[in-house]
């Protein structure tokens, strides 16, 4: 079984960007902050930097056999996306947008039951018991945690 070359191509760039990450890591951010304290058992920023290399070796392993299959099927590395494609991809960050701008005027118990229950809905449920519940548990599991467990009030 052939394995889909968009799912390669997905791969191959994936795991490019996980071993820049990771190379970042390893050079700059953990010898800089991966903490100095003391612990017992593993020093922490041995811990971080071991995480780090599995990181790395799984994404370079990645990379290298998705490209190496990519060459076997003689398929591009580039391919443009049809605009369905994208449009698929990037929905979600305009919704989580729209809401963001609506929360800077209006508290998030108010906005939490529309946010949560367009979702369900854009999703494709209809049930309305569904849509109602999926929308109230989460608003009141906020407003229980605010303004009773940690006493900030309604935010």
């Amino acid at each position: 079984m052939m394995p889909d070359t968009q799912m390669l191509r997905k791969n191959v760039w994936s795991g490019l960007g996980v071993t820049l990450i990771t190379c970042w890591l390893l050079v700059w951010l953990i010898p800089r902050y991966g903490g100095s304290g003391m612990a017992f058992g593993m020093h922490p920023q041995r811990l971080a930097t071991l995480g780090a290399w599995v990181m790395l070796v799984c994404a370079v392993t990645l990379t290298l056999i998705s490209f190496i299959q990519l060459r076997k099927q003689q398929t591009p590395l580039f391919a443009s996306p049809s605009f369905a494609v994208i449009w698929h991809q990037f929905w979600p960050f305009l919704y989580v947008l729209f809401f963001i701008g609506l929360a800077i005027y209006l508290p998030l118990t108010w906005l939490a039951p529309f946010i949560v229950g367009a979702l369900v809905m854009l999703l494709g449920e209809r049930r309305w018991y569904v849509v109602a519940l999926v929308a109230a548990v989460p608003t009141l599991a906020l407003y229980l945690l605010t303004v009773h467990l940690m006493r900030i009030g309604v935010v």
